[in-house]
């Protein structure tokens, strides 16, 4: 079965375990996660027993082209009341729609007609990666990762923070990347102390920190790393840092697998870095999900319950921050195995 007309009928039976008569969407990610057509200005209804996406129609025979297993129809009006009058016309008297995945304009529109409001459905299948969605996230990763080695080299004396910006994103989509998959981060010296630095004409000096904090998107899927280290002759407390953060991360990998909690992988990481003595200075989770969009579910952190299943891609990133000095993050995205985890970002 294709697997978007398969995502379809797990949605179907997550409908029917839910007790709803359907699920209503408008954005662009949900409908191409469930048909592979990533085209805007269409809006979707899938209930226990069909699947309709209302579209323009110069999107029509394109749509047809590409998806034989959902029913295409090119409304006179607004799409979104198209699937609100399929709605009312096959009187699907519990319908739903995601409110984290619609705009306040929709969703208050959708609530307003009566549409009931349930969370995480499409999410909690959009977790889990399967068949050609874990190749195409490797090969994501896999060009990060290799952007790294190349432009390393580059990174000297006098450039500017900017300047390494545009040279990942341009190593990354001459390797076929769409583009990056957020707001790359470089940060030279004390911008390394910053979590969400925002890249800026700063010049590199000698003998202080980089962090670079990057990723791409590759067929829609996104990859998301970090390395740090130090341009020129370290000094000793950068190393140690580095050191404990190096570790810290090798001890949050060893404990991801399925049936782990994403709770317990921030503690092995936390842990490590509280006995070194900087626990202060670890200030933000330990990773999320990632896929088609740059955080998913779940999220590795200190309260998070949920449970780790196999085929979920999470990333593993602790940190030390110490401000007005520098900063040391380490990042990969790993994907999570019965008996361990995949690392898709690795890199020499």
């Amino acid at each position: 079965m294709n697997i978007h007309a398969k995502r379809i009928k797990d949605l179907q039976y997550m409908l029917k375990q839910n007790g709803l008569d359907a699920l209503v969407m408008g954005r662009t990610l949900e409908i191409g996660f469930l048909t592979g057509f990533h085209l805007d200005g269409c809006a979707m209804v899938v209930s226990r027993s069909g699947a309709w996406v209302f579209m323009p129609k110069m999107l029509l025979e394109h749509f047809r082209s590409k998806v034989d297993f959902v029913t295409a129809v090119a409304p006179a009006g607004a799409m979104e009341a198209a699937a609100l009058a399929r709605v009312k016309e096959l009187k699907l008297k519990r319908a739903a729609f995601e409110p984290e995945a619609e705009t306040y304009v929709r969703g208050t529109a959708w609530r307003k007609a009566g549409l009931l409001e349930k969370d995480g459905l499409t999410g909690a299948l959009r977790a889990v990666k399967e068949g050609e969605e874990i190749e195409v996230l490797r090969k994501s990763c896999r060009i990060a990762a290799k952007a790294f080695g190349i432009v390393k080299p580059r990174i000297k004396t006098g450039c500017t923070e900017l300047s390494i910006y545009r040279e990942l994103e341009d190593t990354m989509q001459a390797m076929g990347a769409k583009g990056p998959s957020f707001n790359l981060i470089v940060g030279f010296g004390p911008n390394s102390a910053m979590p969400h630095h925002e890249t800026s004409e700063r010049k590199l000096k000698n003998n202080e920190a980089v962090l670079l904090d990057y990723g791409c998107v590759y067929g829609n899927y996104c990859s998301d790393m970090t390395r740090s280290y130090f341009h020129g002759k370290p000094t000793e407390e950068y190393k140690k840092v580095h050191s404990a953060v190096a570790a810290s991360q090798k001890a949050g990998l060893a404990k991801v697998r399925a049936g782990v909690k994403a709770r317990d992988v921030d503690a092995a990481c936390r842990n490590y870095i509280s006995d070194a003595g900087y626990g202060q200075y670890f200030i933000h989770g330990t990773g999320h999900g990632i896929g088609l969009e740059i955080h998913e579910f779940p999220r590795l952190n200190t309260t998070f319950e949920a449970v780790l299943r196999a085929g979920m891609a999470v990333t593993v990133e602790p940190g030390i921050y110490l401000h007005g000095k520098f900063g040391v993050r380490i990042e990969d995205s790993v994907l999570v195995t019965k008996t361990g985890c995949e690392i898709l970002t690795k890199t020499a």
